[in-house]
């Protein structure tokens, strides 16, 4: 053990056993830890530990390979029909994280066919999709449109007479492109198209599709289909693209438990506007869920390094540790604090998926316009400062920071593009703006808001307790978030309304859209601290553990708002006085929080083998693990290279000839 690192422990002032056992629970952070120690001992599962250094054709194969190893185990351990995650958590160790080529078949294809099939649907394609007779994507995005679900081209025209769909792509741009598992993986996809009877275009709606024999694994006649070749990260996953000449399917195969089509062409649609989103709305609830999970990861390997790396001697000629540098709290407390804040986010989100969608299955739409909203913003906002934090994580680590070894390059790669995937992130803050203006209409007619929109209905009056604070409790800091959402979403209607009287809507809209954008953020950045300080209220935290999450949580707050402080100070949330203030108490809680630095990350619980990183081993033994890593290198099978006596050794002997 480095001894900083153990020293680090010494002097922590809680168990992360107590927080650990807050986040996820007593039963599953047991359940969690078995999981993983059983992909850890298991000698089959090594091999994903390498991938970084593998070509990207033996990385696709391995993780297949795996997958089907894993699958197999995890039915044995009782995994596959485990409701507490463990599936989850045993395919994140046993793969390293990396994404699986399967990841589309049991997050997008299995939860589409549940609840957009009809009982006889799911009763046909589930059994054969949990015993993997047929594997599936989700085919949505094409090369042309993306987030515009409405612009996409494929189409599913209904042939009465054969009672089938002609499934087509009429154009280079209506190409599928990008699904996960399409390329090489998937024999079935899931896929997004214009249904159209009679001549008349009825919308997206969601096709099963057949795309490769289910015995040789041939495509089907009629389908065009591979991998979309190399990308920024994701090696072990075959992107694909799709392309369909007039392909025939069974009327049976289009998924009918919210729209309809009759033998004769009769089109019957339940009331629910949104039935095209609800895959895309799991997906981004997914996303927020996830988003703090890997965030926590980067911060678990930048804090352990920065307590084990020392730089630069001071007076006495010793050479602190770097983590006691008040620059570099600046980059790790954030993260961890951030990491904390996306946790409790998510795990409210979710809640509210849940609740949302069990009240779909009894035919209560309601709220799905909330869900769309809270989803759409917060999809955004969690993957967007993610990312941000992801690199300062890397960066904080300095030159080793770059290398793969460091495990955050892997995780930055993993995270980047949920940026883009599931809606790009300026159109969903347009999306979340969109919903905002609708609500914020009704609640100025007096109509009744769901929770995670009453504020739209409040006074945007500065409260007597914020004008004339001095100091920021958890109360205090939550009325500015509050009333710096509503300013912000006021201020953008008010410029429209205005904007209107001289333009139409379309032209006032797109002259509005950094206002609404801003304001989605400002909402976004409300909802995850009201859930954050929610959280901290209502769970029963042994005492040590919860004085010190209440400092995250304040440091979260109080460093939100000074990241956004151009907006508070703008709206008239905040004076500059009040801002000042807050920058003070953020310096005074960096060092409240420096002493629990390690401990706080140690209490996310990652094993090693699931960061998979030289800079973030729980022992801190950094520079025996950079050593062994760099003598692993491909290029040290040789002593002496090859390229040397092909290359080198000619050119050297031919100039020498020609002095």
């Amino acid at each position: 053990m480095n001894p900083d690192i153990k020293k680090e422990r010494e002097q922590r002032t809680f168990d992360p056993k107590n927080i650990t056992c807050q986040l996820f629970g007593k039963d599953v952070m047991n359940l969690r830890q078995i999981a993983y120690e059983k992909a850890n001992a298991d000698p089959e599962f090594k091999v994903a530990e390498k991938f970084s250094t593998m070509p990207r054709d033996e990385v696709y194969d391995q993780s297949v390979k795996l997958y089907t190893i894993l699958a197999q185990k995890a039915k044995e351990y009782g995994y596959d029909k485990s409701e507490n995650n463990a599936m989850t958590f045993f395919t994140q160790a046993a793969l390293v994280s990396t994404t699986s080529p399967f990841n589309l078949h049991h997050s997008m294809f299995i939860p589409t066919i549940l609840s957009q099939g009809t009982d006889e649907q799911i009763a046909e394609f589930l059994p054969q999709a949990q015993a993997y007779e047929i594997i599936g994507t989700y085919a949505q995005t094409e090369l042309g449109h993306g987030t515009f679900l409405r612009g996409l081209e494929t189409t599913a025209t209904y042939d009465r007479a054969k009672e089938q769909f002609i499934i087509h792509t009429p154009s280079i741009t209506s190409i599928k492109y990008w699904p996960g598992g399409l390329g090489k993986t998937s024999n079935y996809a899931v896929v997004m198209a214009q249904l159209i009877i009679n001549g008349k275009k009825y919308g997206m709606h969601a096709f099963l599709c057949q795309l490769r024999d289910l015995s040789d694994h041939k495509p089907m006649p009629g389908v065009e289909l591979g991998d979309i070749n190399r990308k920024f990260g994701y090696d072990s996953s075959d992107n694909g693209f799709l392309r369909f000449s007039n392909y025939r399917i069974p009327r049976k195969n289009m998924l009918m438990k919210y729209a309809k089509v009759s033998a004769d062409g009769e089109y019957h649609r339940d009331k629910i506007p949104q039935i095209a989103y609800l895959s895309m709305v799991l997906l981004r609830m997914l996303i927020v869920l996830g988003s703090g999970d890997d965030l926590a990861q980067a911060a678990t390997i930048a804090t352990r390094y920065s307590a084990v790396r020392r730089q630069t001697a001071n007076s006495q000629g010793i050479e602190p540790q770097i983590l006691d540098y008040q620059t570099q709290q600046m980059k790790v407390i954030p993260a961890i604090c951030t990491s904390y804040a996306f946790f409790f986010n998510g795990f409210e989100v979710r809640k509210i998926y849940d609740s949302v969608m069990a009240a779909v299955e009894k035919g209560d739409v309601s709220r799905l316009p909330e869900m769309h909203s809270l989803t759409s913003g917060l999809k955004a906002y969690c993957s967007d400062v993610s990312c941000d934090l992801v690199e300062i994580c890397r960066r904080s680590c300095g030159g080793h920071g770059y290398s793969n070894a460091s495990g955050i390059t892997r995780i930055y790669q993993l995270l980047v593009p949920c940026c883009t995937f599931e809606g790009e992130n300026t159109v969903l803050y347009l999306q979340c703006a969109r919903s905002l203006m609708k609500f914020l209409g009704k609640a100025q007619k007096g109509e009744e808001l769901p929770s995670s929109l009453q504020f739209l209905g409040h006074l945007p009056d500065v409260p007597p307790e914020l004008m004339s604070a001095v100091k920021f409790d958890m109360s205090t800091l939550m009325a500015a978030f509050q009333l710096n959402a509503l300013r912000s979403v006021l201020h953008v209607a008010s410029e429209l309304q205005t904007a209107q009287k001289k333009v139409n809507y379309e032209t006032a809209w797109n002259n509005n859209l950094q206002g609404l954008v801003e304001a989605a953020k400002m909402y976004s950045v409300y909802l995850v601290a009201k859930f954050f300080v929610s959280a901290l209220s209502a769970s029963q935290w042994e005492s040590r553990a919860k004085a010190v999450l209440a400092q995250v949580c304040e440091f979260y707050l109080v460093n939100n708002i000074l990241d956004h402080s151009g907006t508070f100070l703008q709206n008239d949330v905040l004076n500059p006085s009040q801002v000042s203030l807050l920058r003070t108490r953020r310096i005074e809680l960096l060092a409240e929080l420096r002493l629990n630095a390690v401990t706080l990350v140690d209490a996310f619980d990652y094993p090693d083998r699931l960061l998979n990183s030289c800079l973030g081993r729980y022992d801190g033994n950094v520079y025996e693990a950079l050593y062994e890593y760099a003598k692993s290198s491909s290029l040290n099978q040789h002593q002496v290279h090859p390229s040397f006596h092909k290359y080198v050794k000619p050119m050297r002997e031919t100039l020498k000839s020609q002095l």
